[in-house]
């Protein structure tokens, strides 16, 4: 007996009073401030032994800005489609960039995307970048601001890490992540507003595979009308600036860039989505585009059954959202800036509604664990385990579990899928 009470002594040494590390408005606001505070002395930092546009390392100042506002300039001079070639980039980017001994990118965006991007062409260097990433983050947050989140939220999400890749990167995360909250958001209530972004996301039409499939399974046919003709209507106006054969080498640079992405010559250890993660774990490449090709279909499948049996519009964009990383062929680390506003939702309609039991837990890893990425961690005689992924699928189990739990009659088997029959009425008797 006395044993028994030593061990009951010892474990409650363990116990640990989760109620007491609540989640608290003020707890949250000085975690944020701490994070803001980081983020900005890193960038200050790093900014302040910059040479010439030139960070030490050897980057130049806005990492991948710097492919957005060569392609600029390089559309403006006349020479759109030839710098799909890696080659010609390459020149391009010595000519327009800051002075490195070499680039590693290559310009694989469809032509439409000139048509965003073309404003930097007129812009210094540096003002540029703040211009690009000032102008896409006041997007965001009037996107998530006309969504209903309070100003509180919006301060949280400007002190995520994910918001930190997506600025320091200079990448078009917030452009992207704007587009889909209001392509996810407004079918049924505004679908001029909703399909036009669904076209515009076509830039980066990797990202927008699921919309479709989406709109129709939930009867959204104007969003669908205006998303296919606002994409064609830029296809044209593309086509009338800078010909047809930009399409042709717009094809022939993207078979290439399939091709380093099949050989693994992309940086996978920086990816988020299943086929990175496969191959990265040493699965043969056919393999891992079966296993990613089985797990796209399967999510596709799950967003299909929520829009046709959920009514519920928020509910709908959080699973639309969180389903981009599954079903793109690839996508990137500092693009995690999409999943802001589904994990918004949830601490949105969990303070209203309810806290499911560890639901705050969720939301702080889903806020903290970005600063982990980009990364990977080696496997004794295997390859290595990527943290993308992994992220990707516990930020969907936490998504999916606030919508079974909101929707106690949604159902996901076969039948969901099923068309509704249809029931003929009967003649009345004489």
């Amino acid at each position: 007996m006395n044993g028994f009470l030593k061990l009951d002594a010892f474990a409650s040494l363990f116990t640990i009073d989760w109620a007491r590390y609540r989640l608290t408005r003020a707890r949250v606001a000085a975690i944020c401030a701490l994070l803001a505070a980081i983020s900005i002395g890193v960038a200050a930092t790093q900014h302040a032994g910059a040479r010439d546009n030139v960070f030490p390392a050897g980057t130049p100042v806005g990492g991948d800005y710097v492919a957005f506002y060569t392609a600029a300039k390089a559309a403006l001079n006349g020479a759109a489609a030839e710098i799909y070639n890696a080659d010609i980039f390459k020149e391009q980017l010595k000519a327009y960039g800051p002075t490195l001994k070499s680039y590693n990118l290559t310009w694989q965006y469809p032509p439409t995307y000139y048509l965003v991007i073309a404003p930097l062409a007129f812009t210094p260097f540096v003002f540029g970048y703040i211009l690009w990433t000032g102008g896409t983050l006041a997007l965001f947050f009037t996107v998530l601001r006309k969504a209903g989140l309070p100003w509180f939220f919006l301060g949280v999400i400007a002190a995520a890490p994910s918001t930190f890749h997506a600025i320091i990167t200079g990448q078009n995360g917030f452009l992207t992540a704007s587009l889909i909250a209001l392509a996810a958001l407004y079918p049924d209530k505004r679908p001029l507003l909703a399909g036009g972004a669904a076209a515009l996301l076509t830039v980066k039409p990797q990202l927008g595979v699921l919309i479709p499939l989406a709109y129709a399974a939930g009867g959204c046919w104007r969003a669908f009308t205006a998303a296919a003709f606002g994409t064609l209507f830029l296809a044209a106006v593309t086509s009338g600036l800078f010909g047809l054969e930009i399409w042709h080498a717009f094809i022939e640079g993207g078979q290439a860039a399939s091709s380093n992405l099949a050989a693994g010559v992309m940086p996978l250890y920086k990816m988020t989505t299943p086929f990175s993660w496969f191959v990265l774990l040493g699965v043969p490449v056919q393999i891992a585009i079966f296993a990613h090709s089985a797990i796209a279909l399967s999510v596709a499948a799950i967003i299909i059954g929520i829009w046709r049996q959920c009514k519920d519009a928020q509910l709908r964009a959080a699973a639309l959202i969180t389903g981009v990383f599954f079903t793109a062929p690839y996508g990137f680390y500092y693009e995690l800036i999409i999943l802001a506003l589904p994990l918004a939702l949830i601490a949105q309609r969990a303070a209203q509604t309810g806290w499911l039991k560890g639901e705050q837990a969720f939301l702080a890893l889903a806020f903290i664990a970005p600063m982990t990425l980009p990364g990977a961690f080696a496997l004794p005689a295997f390859g290595s385990i990527g943290y993308g992924f992994l992220y990707i699928l516990f930020v969907a189990a936490g998504v999916m579990r606030r919508i079974l739990y909101e929707t106690p009659t949604l159902t996901l088997t076969p039948k969901a899928f099923m068309p509704a029959k249809k029931t003929e009425k009967k003649a009345p008797a004489m």
